[in-house]
């Protein structure tokens, strides 16, 4: 999956952004990696309601998921009080190696796909 890595001052990984791929994908994402625990999934209707929207815990360490501004391209990922921790890089690390699971990620791997031209069978002459 892309994402996009935000620095501290001492250009440590402090947080991370993902794309869009909806809120409930993205808990449910969370919740098939390791060493994590959903503490807050969103409310019903969330993306009207509020920015912050997923709460959990990766190897002891509180993070936030948040869509800043309420309607964002990206969502922001890092831990919670926002302040470096080494977790930020290995949970990074985990979701760099993920396929994106949205539609257009979907989409594009669909005609990937199509666009491979066939091996011809040289036995079918």
């Amino acid at each position: 999956m892309k994402t996009y890595e935000i620095h501290d001052a001492h250009e440590r990984l402090f947080a991370f952004e993902i794309p869009n791929i909806g809120r409930s994908a993205l808990c449910d994402l969370l919740g098939n990696l390791p060493d994590t625990v959903i503490e807050r999934r969103p409310a019903f209707l969330s993306e009207f309601r509020e920015e912050k929207f997923c709460d959990f815990s990766f190897s002891g360490q509180a993070f936030r998921a948040w869509e800043p501004f309420g309607d964002n391209s990206r969502y922001w990922i890092g831990p919670e009080p926002p302040e470096y921790c080494e977790q930020t890089s290995r949970l990074h690390s985990l979701f760099s190696a993920q396929i994106d699971p949205s539609l257009f990620g979907r989409l594009r791997s669909f005609f990937q796909l199509l666009s491979l031209q066939p091996t011809p069978n040289p036995e079918k002459r």
